[in-house]
């Protein structure tokens, strides 16, 4: 299988010789290198920045990089990314392949959408160029202190600051890129010892999305990941990265395909057997179920907002409590599910409608009206339901049915 997501850290030339200048160097060396605590510049130490930028040429191997310019400036992020005092300064270098890129390429050439067709800049390297505001007798200047090689290739996009951690105000730092299979990002984070990066590519059938799913103030990653699996269909793959402090790494991976048959083969039990009580507490979210007992809804009125007859037949619509209460066999037949039905809402969950029959064997549902001499058996109804899956995929109840 493809291993989409990856973490690396930096371990470039640059940054081992300036942590090797930090190791070893005299001591005003090391007050150098460390940087002056500073979170704001004024314009004229701002213009310093820029010309420190716009002069630099970094050579890597045999590779020339150029700041990229947008509106006569860097393209840069500046940001105390891990609420150490010392603002960094991240400017964006994009390899020049180019014959007329001399002293700096513009932004709208590395982010022209043609370039994920053509082969000979699809590759175009980029790196982050890291400054470091120092002040030392009377003198202001930046200083060039290390290099972050970029994963990202194609067009590039964006560039920007990723809040990981609000309660210790850590950052990190966004390079995104347009690919000719979707979309690569490169969020950048600065650890106890070095730089590392985690990379999220966002294609067909694979896809990452940041959010805080367990209300801890740190930013996780759930990685879902589409891989076909033999005699189960399209299986997705959830794959959770947490934040540990220094970079993101997996700690659990669930199905989704499977764990909804399994889900969907429950809940069938439960109704066939009339343990209503049984599927409504399986079936309904905790917090959701609270409120309805709060409101003192019973378990019928549940079992209606749940279940929704869509099928016309004679001008009724058979409530799913009578085809409950009738004495003959009942089958409820759910779909069958051989990729993942979810997707995202409008109310930001991920859910799928789609339709339930319910048939009573050797019987049904007598129905009376005045318009018609003797009694209509009807012995089957169509539901519509609507299934959702919790914020956090990786609770040990994760399905539910949607209560309207």
């Amino acid at each position: 299988m493809l291993i989409i997501l990856t973490i690396s850290c930096v371990t470039g030339s640059s940054l081992e010789s300036s942590e090797q200048k930090k190791e070893t160097g005299r001591e005003g060396e090391k007050k150098i290198l460390q940087g002056t605590p500073k979170t704001h510049f004024t314009p004229q130490e701002m213009q310093l920045f820029f010309n420190s930028v716009m002069r630099q040429q970094i050579r890597i191997g045999n590779k020339r990089f150029l700041p990229v310019i947008d509106n006569r400036r860097p393209v840069f992020v500046a940001r105390d990314i891990n609420n150490n005092g010392h603002t960094e300064f991240f400017a964006l270098f994009a390899e020049s392949i180019l014959e007329n890129e001399t002293s700096g390429i513009l932004r709208s050439v590395v982010s022209d959408l043609r370039n994920i067709y053509r082969s000979d800049i699809y590759q175009r390297q980029f790196i982050l160029a890291v400054f470091r505001y120092h002040e030392t007798n009377n003198e202001k200047k930046f200083i060039h202190e290390q290099n972050i090689i970029l994963e990202g290739t194609g067009a590039f996009s964006s560039l920007k600051e990723l809040k990981i951690d609000r309660n210790n105000k850590i950052y990190g730092i966004s390079a995104t890129f347009v690919t000719s299979a979707g979309t690569h990002e490169d969020i950048v984070i600065k650890g106890r010892q070095a730089y590392s990066i985690t990379s999220i590519r966002n294609t067909l059938s694979d896809s990452t999305r940041k959010e805080d799913i367990n209300n801890t103030g740190v930013i996780d990653l759930l990685r879902h990941n589409k891989v076909f699996v033999d005699g189960l269909g399209v299986e997705t793959f959830i794959t959770w990265y947490i934040f540990d402090g220094e970079r993101f790494r997996s700690v659990k991976t669930v199905n989704t395909v499977k764990d909804l048959r399994v889900f969907l083969r429950e809940s069938q039990m439960h109704l066939e057997a009339r343990r209503t009580d049984r599927f409504i507490r399986r079936a309904v979210a905790p917090p959701v179920l609270e409120k309805l007992n709060a409101a003192r809804i019973g378990q019928e009125r549940i079992m209606q907002r749940i279940f929704y007859p869509v099928k016309w037949e004679y001008s009724f619509l058979i409530d799913i409590n009578r085809m409950l209460a009738a004495g003959n066999e009942i089958s409820f037949i759910f779909p069958e599910i051989y990729e993942s039905p979810f997707r995202r809402d409008r109310d930001g969950l991920y859910s799928f409608t789609t339709y339930v029959r319910v048939l009573l064997r050797n019987g049904g549902v007598a129905i009376s009206s005045e318009n018609m001499d003797t009694d209509i058996i009807i012995n089957e109804e169509i539901y519509l339901v609507r299934i959702y899956m919790a914020e956090n995929p990786f609770e040990d109840n994760r399905f539910f049915f949607f209560v309207h």
